[in-house]
């Protein structure tokens, strides 16, 4: 064991001073991590990158991945400039992966071309790219991510490269399309351009417009992305004064600042509504007291989705959604009453629920790896620059320290169908489960957030009295009151929430449910926080389902809206989105899914998800 790991740190040191003479940037920052997976974006757009940490056990191919994961980082490094790229990047998100796939291909191309190694290793690491997220199996391109398949297209355009074999099927899927929008040669074009980032740029973003994947480009395009800018700066100032606003009136002034907002909206807004219909653009509507989330603001959702008259996924009001914490639903006393209740109603299910989450903690802990960090100014003597100090050579970082890779830079979230058919067993064991897996999670170093999603009242609440107030205009859009309640901040620990999952049992909690705008909000919240794996687990008994809402509209409204909020999260890849179906076949919406048959599987569901996720 003492010489594999020796041999692991060997590797380790060789692949980092490959990158640095690829990139020719010898004071890169290179450190290796269990959370860096091959499948990720390779961006490298500052001086400090990261690779995937070798495993214990090496094995041939696990070296060509390593080497071809720190390949193409040094190519980004070398040959991307951040400054073009922002300048010329578009803001739709989908837009935003596909441009950044053809500039990632480009940076790639060029040492391809350059270096049959590097060739090689990257054509390794694609064909293992496509094993790993399963394109073997494509049935539809659908199923399939548009960022990948221009990357893989473009960079075989550019090197003219065999088709790996794990990515023939994603390949054949989008190839008809993509010779269909664009023309047989037009990929092959960019080659003309490949050492010049700007003007392949222009050609990008006149490849995005031919696919309709963004507006037509112009010479106003750059005039376009700053107003772009100032809007989203704005919006966001907006965002955070109504936060701010929000937040002050919340507690037992709820109500009346309910009532005095609504007013106000009303007079202000509800005619434009009526007509309109908000659909929702850069902002969900936010009454979140996230003063402890850290990192960017959360990105927009696109305004494109259906589903009413004009194509879009309409919103008659947000005057009435509230998003609240756990505690202001209900007094500590009944919190307490209500936690007894919750433990008491399952004491023969938490022994069981405790054993599978210590099997996932020793298997968490297990992965856990050693690694040193070299060239520091003070720790452990390093033995291999000891004959230069005794020679008297000048050594100025000399020292080493033991580190270990944990999974500290890991945040999950755990969101909750509160549907009214999740009463009684059901709700019970998810809150339990969400319970000790958060216990268990948080002594793993992983931060857990508990999350649930319902709506004020049934049928309809104060939205749909003021549509019928304002003359029943008809495809109102979404038409009831959200309720998202968040039962655990990923920032607090869990003695200090455990008591609100208890009001889960609580009678009138659990109404209906519209999905998809519930997991726009379980993303947001991930999305800008700082830590690099980030982890959304959606636990649902079936469809989206409002009454309302679906009386007045076309029948598949919030089906529909799910299915795409779903592609829109597994496109960005800002969150890894897997879900749990009870006696509710969800694979059909989620690419990685499992449905089980009873309540009392879902401990055992869970914990296989998770070790699944964490797998090195």
């Amino acid at each position: 064991m003492p010489e594999n790991k020796e041999k692991i740190e060997d590797l380790k040191t060789a692949t980092a001073a490959t990158l640095k003479a690829i990139a020719e940037k010898k004071h890169t920052e290179v450190s290796f991590s269990a959370n860096e997976r091959f499948e990720r974006p390779t961006h490298a757009d500052v001086e400090k990158t990261t690779l995937p940490l070798p495993a214990q056990h090496l094995s041939e191919n696990d070296v060509t991945l390593l080497r071809g994961a720190s390949d193409a980082k040094a190519l980004r490094l070398k040959h991307h400039h951040k400054d073009i790229h922002q300048q010329n990047a578009p803001l739709d998100l989908t837009a935003k992966a596909a441009f950044d796939a053809f500039e990632q291909a480009r940076c790639e191309a060029i040492g391809a071309r350059q270096m049959p190694g590097v060739l090689h290793n990257l054509n390794e690491t694609l064909n293992d790219k496509c094993a790993r997220l399963g394109y073997t199996r494509l049935q539809s391109r659908e199923d399939s991510n548009i960022g990948d398949a221009l990357h893989a297209l473009t960079r075989i355009a550019l090197t003219g490269e065999a088709v790996p074999e794990n990515a023939k099927t994603l390949l054949k899927k989008w190839q008809p399309w993509i010779d269909e929008k664009l023309g047989a040669d037009t990929l092959q074009k960019l080659k003309d351009n490949i050492h010049d980032q700007e003007a392949y740029a222009d050609q990008t973003r006149q490849i995005l417009s031919d696919l309709g994947l963004i507006a037509d480009s112009g010479n106003d395009s750059e005039n376009h992305l700053d107003a772009g800018a100032e809007d989203q700066e704005n919006d966001s100032d907006n965002e955070n004064n109504a936060e701010e606003n929000e937040q002050q009136e919340q507690g037992d002034a709820q109500a009346r600042g309910e009532a005095q907002d609504s007013t106000d909206d009303n007079e202000a807004h509800g005619d434009a509504d009526a007509e309109n219909m908000e659909d929702i653009g850069e902002e969900d509507f936010d009454g979140d007291s996230d003063v402890n989330q850290g990192g960017e603001a959360r990105e927009p959702r696109p305004d494109n989705f259906s589903h009413d008259p004009h194509g879009r996924y309409s919103i008659y009001t947000r005057a009435f959604d509230e998003i609240i914490d756990a505690e202001d639903l209900a007094d500590p006393e009944e919190l307490t009453r209500l936690r007894a209740l919750l433990d008491k109603q399952l004491q023969n299910v938490q022994g069981v629920v405790s054993k599978l989450a210590n099997r996932l903690q020793r298997k968490l802990m297990a992965q856990q790896q050693r690694s040193w960090q070299f060239d520091l100014e003070e720790g452990v003597l390093d033995a291999a620059k000891l004959t230069r100090i005794i020679t008297g050579e000048n050594v100025p970082r000399a020292f080493k320290i033991e580190k270990q890779t944990d999974f500290r830079d890991t945040v999950v979230t755990i969101l909750i169908d509160n549907s009214g058919s999740m009463r009684g067993r059901p709700i019970a064991i998810a809150a339990l489960c969400a319970d000790i897996l958060s216990r268990t999670l948080e002594r793993c170093g992983v931060k857990v957030e508990i999350l649930g999603f319902t709506t004020r009242a049934w049928k309809g609440g104060k939205s749909r009295d003021l549509w019928v107030d304002k003359g029943r205009t008809p495809f109102p859009g979404r038409l009831n009151d959200l309720r998202h309640i968040i039962y655990k901040n990923a920032d607090s620990p869990l003695r200090r929430s455990r008591k609100n999952l208890g009001l889960m049992l609580k009678e009138g909690i659990l109404k209906e449910n519209i999905d998809g705008e519930a997991l726009v909000w379980a993303h947001n919240r991930l999305a800008r926080r700082n830590e690099q794996r980030k982890i959304l687990m959606v636990i649902s008994d079936g469809a989206p389902v409002d009454d309302s809402t679906l009386s007045v509209n076309p029948a598949n409204i919030l089906e529909t809206d799910l299915h795409n909020v779903i592609n829109w999260i597994e496109n960005i890849k800002q969150v890894e989105l897997t879900a749990i179906g009870i006696g509710h076949d969800v694979t059909r919406y989620y690419s990685r899914a499992m449905t089980i048959s009873d309540a009392d599987e879902l401990a055992n569901a869970l914990v296989s998800r998770l070790e699944r996720l964490f797998d090195v």
